[in-house]
């Protein structure tokens, strides 16, 4: 049978135990299970997507400088 999901997210009050990843977000946890593998696969799949769009060189910022004397 195949799973109708791409990625399960999990959620709960308690900080997760067994989590390939986990995030706090206003007073609850968001992960995914270390078991669930197809759900490991594709979200290192898309941060991998996600690292490749990513420019060679970091953008610069601007300096200010505020003078003291």
């Amino acid at each position: 049978m195949v799973s109708p999901y791409l990625i399960r997210v999990q959620s709960g009050r308690e900080e997760p135990e067994d989590a390939f990843v986990s995030v706090s977000y206003r007073d609850h946890w968001f992960w995914i299970n270390d078991t669930d593998y197809r759900s490991k696969r594709m979200f290192s799949f898309l941060m991998y997507l996600f690292r490749l769009a990513e420019r060679g060189k970091p953008q610069q910022v601007p300096v200010l400088t505020i003078p003291t004397g």
